[in-house]
């Protein structure tokens, strides 16, 4: 014990004549190659040196951010991420309705009544990858960009499956009173597999459309959205259109950036390869569902807080070094989900391609 108690003098001693001797002659300070932790002697990493383990916070807030890059809709409706339990359920109090309002009470005593409130409740659905493997990872660097370039479709599938999903539970179960069809002349059927001709899109169509929920009473004037496939925005707003070039230069460069693509008639417009999908008979189609010859293209019209959605837990899952795949293995977790705010559906609705006008 004597003996280790003298190195330990005999270290602390040189440490400090180490130091004094450096602050003479310009020398950095003396810094031990050893870390004293109890009876235990531990290496110290080299200064600057860096652990090579992954990350996990830096790549959930990336598809976090890719997410909403790619489908920049969802930044359009309300957020209700607050609402989140475990990361797994939303769970929002409701508050139930007001006390009548009597207009020169004459009848006493006038009646008691209790408020009764509820609950909003639904579980987030769980989106997850395949597990992707990195072969042969101990030859190479496996920086964040070398791992990002591997997984990188997965993570735009991840957030494309997503953001497809959310549109599905948004319009799924819509009034027929809130689903309308295009009126534009013929035009080749734009849905996957789909065949003949079909009603084109037109700006009539966004009057129509912004009549009907005004109707509604839920016109809010900044406040309205709508998502156009891209074959029917070209055909609302063709290139070579002047008025195309006006309502394009309304748009502040945030706005652009933003997913904004034109502003008309109210409508804050947003585009997308494909949007939503409905049969000849008007069900709408689920996302990856397959297409028919008779299908149709639909767009999507909503006022901001009449949707919802919900962002749960993103998690990263690695196994790195397996034995048995010689390399490392990734696969990502997000919970996601989102529901229509009021129980009278308004505020929501869909232009679907309709029937082509009779050459």
């Amino acid at each position: 014990m004597k003996t280790v108690f003298r190195i330990l003098i005999a270290l602390s001693v040189a440490v400090v004549m180490g130091n004094v001797a450096g602050s003479f002659i310009g020398c950095s300070p003396v810094i031990p190659s050893i870390i004293l932790f109890g009876s235990s002697l531990i290496p110290s990493l080299p200064a600057g040196a860096l652990p090579m383990a992954v990350q996990v916070e830096i790549w959930e807030k990336d598809i976090e951010g890719q997410l909403f890059q790619d489908a920049p809709f969802l930044n359009y409706v309300y957020n209700a991420d607050q609402y989140v339990l475990m990361g797994k359920v939303v769970h929002i109090p409701q508050s139930g309705n007001p006390s009548s309002v009597v207009k020169n009470r004459t009848v006493l005593p006038a009646t008691v009544t209790k408020r009764t409130d509820t609950d909003v409740t639904y579980a987030l659905d769980e989106f997850t990858t395949d597990p992707r493997l990195i072969p042969n990872a101990d030859t190479v660097e496996l920086s964040y960009d070398k791992r990002d370039s591997v997984t990188s479709e997965d993570k735009k599938a991840l957030s494309d499956t997503v953001a497809e999903e959310a549109l599905f539970v948004w319009a799924d179960g819509l009034p027929t009173a809130s689903i309308i069809s295009t009126t534009g002349t013929a035009v080749v059927a734009s849905a996957e597999a789909a065949t003949g001709n079909r009603a084109g899109a037109t700006r009539t169509d966004l009057q129509r459309m912004r009549t009907l929920l005004v109707k509604q009473g839920k016109w809010r004037e900044g406040n309205m959205y709508a998502l156009i496939p891209s074959s029917m925005l070209a055909q609302m707003f063709p290139a070579n259109d002047v008025v195309t070039a006006t309502y394009a230069q309304t748009l502040t460069e945030q706005e652009r950036r933003n997913g904004v693509v034109y502003r008309a008639y109210g409508w804050n417009i947003l585009e997308r390869g494909t949007v939503l999908r409905y049969t000849a008979a008007g069900v709408l189609k689920a996302q990856g569902a397959a297409g028919a010859a008779t299908d149709n293209e639909g767009a999507f019209f909503w006022e901001k807080n009449s949707l919802e959605r919900a962002l749960g837990e993103i998690k990263m899952f690695q196994n790195e070094g397996d034995p048995t795949y010689y390399g490392d293995i990734y696969s990502f977790l997000v919970r996601f989900g989102g529901r229509r705010r009021r129980a009278d559906n308004k505020g929501v609705a869909v232009l679907v391609q309709g029937v082509a006008p009779a050459a």
